[in-house]
């Protein structure tokens, strides 16, 4: 296969399909290889839970250290309240760095047919994933400030009839934040599909322009990308669902009775 025979597809490859009824269910090579994925997360869980020991040791370890510092990591970003969304922070970070990182190996191992490709350079897996991190951040807003306070975030009515010119500005503002709010997963999806399918066509490229053993440096660069764009997804992900629950200081200022003096006031006369 030469470079003029290079045919780059954007839509994954159909394998095999299942037939129930009038319903058509294809089974593409990028499902394949999420099934690998989620065999290899699955068995990975298993073993560390088995060998589990108060001491950790060898894969324990490593685990242990690991999954200590996102942890630790995932505090600074989003506080201590977001502890509880650690569990889908890091199962976003594993299940795409390892479809990020599987699809290299394997990718270039079926090079020849194409059999096999990262989930993350199909759209259609990348919007999932979207999909999930949006419904969850704005369940976890709407369970944060119940469902007329996280709507007021974006319809600010009140603003609108009592806050005057200011209040008018505000109620723009909000509408504007639907906007952004909407975008969020579009740019969570594109982000993702779009460096990683990049980072395939160049790693194929290379593959069939240069001898096998010079697209290493190529590898090694698609390996770094797989980590950081498995972390960006994570860390956005956590970002909006911090925003989404942060709660809003409210001052309360107290004004001076009519015969009391007001502390700054009494402590420049003091």
């Amino acid at each position: 296969m030469g470079i003029s025979d290079l045919e780059i597809h954007l839509a994954p490859k159909t394998v095999f399909q299942f037939n129930i009824g009038s319903w058509v269910i294809p089974v593409t090579n990028t499902i394949i290889t999420m099934w690998v994925v989620m065999a290899i997360l699955i068995s990975l869980a298993l073993i560390a839970r088995a060998s589990m020991k108060y001491l950790p040791k060898g894969f324990q370890n490593f685990a242990e250290w690991a999954l200590g510092g996102m942890y630790n990591f995932m505090k600074e970003i989003g506080g201590e309240a977001a502890q509880k969304h650690f569990a889908i922070f890091i199962t976003f970070f594993l299940t795409i760095l390892f479809s990020n990182w599987l699809g290299i190996v394997m990718g270039l191992i079926a090079e020849q047919s194409g059999f096999l490709r990262a989930p993350t350079s199909d759209l259609n897996s990348t919007a999932a994933f979207a999909i999930v991190a949006f419904i969850y951040f704005e369940y976890q807003g709407l369970k944060a400030h119940g469902v007329l306070g996280h709507l007021g975030h974006f319809v600010n009515l009140k603003a609108l009839f009592t806050g005057g010119p200011m209040g008018v500005i505000d109620f723009f503002i909000g509408l504007l934040h639907i906007i952004s709010e909407l975008v969020r997963p579009l740019a969570l999806a594109l982000r993702l599909f779009g460096n990683i399918f990049g980072g395939e066509i160049v790693l194929t490229v290379a593959f069939l322009l240069i001898a096998p053993a010079f697209p290493l440096p190529f590898m090694m660069l698609e390996f770094l990308i797989g980590l950081i764009q498995a972390f960006v997804f994570s860390v956005l992900f956590l970002t909006f669902t911090a925003l989404n629950t942060a709660h809003e200081e409210e001052h309360e200022v107290i004004a001076p009775t009519k015969n009391e003096t007001p502390p700054v006031v009494h402590a420049m006369v003091g």
